[in-house]
């Protein structure tokens, strides 16, 4: 569901009706976003450890730090930069 749907669709100029079912629906995939996220976490707190303990500190770090900035990469390409997909 958070992957089929890129963007928001908006409900205003259309009624009541419209606008409930809008929040509806942005509730439905609020949860799907929030379980999502929380396996996500949960997996990562497994393979943070795992790393630690499969090779050095230094390159463990290294890695996340690489990690990381790919993630700041993205967010800023999609939403933060001028003329994005989906800026917020």
């Amino acid at each position: 569901m958070i992957f089929r749907d890129q963007h928001m669709r908006a409900a205003e100029g259309q009624g009541p009706a419209a606008r409930d079912a809008a929040m509806k629906q942005s509730e439905m995939e609020a949860g799907a976003v929030t379980g999502f996220s929380t396996a996500i976490a949960a997996h990562c707190f497994f393979f943070i450890r795992a790393m630690f303990a499969a090779m050095a500190v230094t390159n463990a770090l290294w890695l996340f730090f690489g990690f990381y900035a790919t993630c700041l990469a993205v967010c800023r390409w999609f939403y933060a930069r001028q003329g994005a997909e989906a800026p917020s």
